[in-house]
């Protein structure tokens, strides 16, 4: 089993340091923000975290298409994997916070899997069909920089999501929690995916993901902890509640009716 850490830094020298150190506590990836009015970009960022490390892989957690166009995200991560020497993994979402709290909306669920599939078709040298017009010869267009076959894995919770991620992607970073049954719910629903695109499960790397606080005071472990969670749920039961044992769906909706995502993230939940 193997660890990954989550980040967000507002400066480039706390994320090269914070590389550095999950590296040495030996971590096996560790994933920035993409975030642009919150934190530093994560893509010069990550640039200078493999100078300083040897061999920590590097990703976003996750990147969007909202601000970022498809050929745009393949063309950066095919040159941090260069910079990295094969280290680089992309994660990618449909759009949350830093779309929403714009006033953008997320990509819709089949231009994302479009979108996904060029990605992937740039990154294994397949190139994209581009049309013919007045103002371009068109024909197949190919990635021509940087080291390619970089992993793509998406941020996923619910059921069309999973499968779009069993269909077309090398991971599916799980946001529901480490909960068995809910990552058991969650495999079947990327084995719909994989099925429906004659791949196999085994192809298909799921990480669940979850907030952690480690503190020798539980209540301050708890009180540290409780509104990132609370984020992290209100953005999953807002695609389904699938995934909710039934004697907690009543909970959850009231904790959904009640949850006020327009005041800051320490303020959205009742204290």
């Amino acid at each position: 089993m193997n660890f990954c850490l989550h980040s967000s830094a507002r400066s480039v020298n706390e994320a090269v340091n914070r590389a550095i150190r999950a590296e040495a506590l030996g971590f096996e990836a560790i994933f920035f923000a993409d975030s642009q009015m919150n934190n530093v970009d994560p893509y010069q960022a990550m640039a200078l975290c493999p100078v300083n490390t040897k061999r920590i892989r590097f990703g976003t957690a996750v990147t969007n298409m909202v601000y970022r166009d498809p050929t745009i995200t393949a063309n950066s991560f095919a040159t941090l994997n260069e910079i990295s020497q094969g280290r680089a993994i992309i994660g990618m979402g449909t759009g949350d916070g830093p779309v929403y709290s714009l006033g953008r909306t997320a990509t819709q669920l089949v231009d994302f899997e479009k979108g996904l599939r060029v990605i992937h078709d740039l990154l294994h040298d397949r190139g994209l069909t581009v049309p013919k017009s007045k103002e371009r010869a068109g024909g197949n267009v190919k990635l021509k920089a940087g080291k390619h076959l970089v992993p793509i894995y998406i941020s996923a919770e619910g059921p069309k999501t999973l499968r779009v991620a069993g269909r077309t992607c090398d991971g599916v970073i799980l946001g529901t929690g480490f909960d068995a049954q809910v990552t058991d719910w969650a495999r079947r629903r990327i084995a719909e995916g994989v099925e429906a695109e004659g791949r196999s499960l085994d192809e298909i790397d799921i990480m669940p993901a979850g907030m952690i606080v480690v503190d020798e005071d539980g209540d301050v472990a708890r009180r540290r902890v409780r509104s990132r969670m609370a984020n992290r749920a209100h953005h999953s039961f807002r695609f389904t509640m699938e995934t909710v044992p039934e004697g907690e769906a009543a909970g959850v909706q009231r904790f959904m009716d009640n949850f006020d995502i327009s005041k800051p993230i320490e303020e959205r939940i009742d204290p």
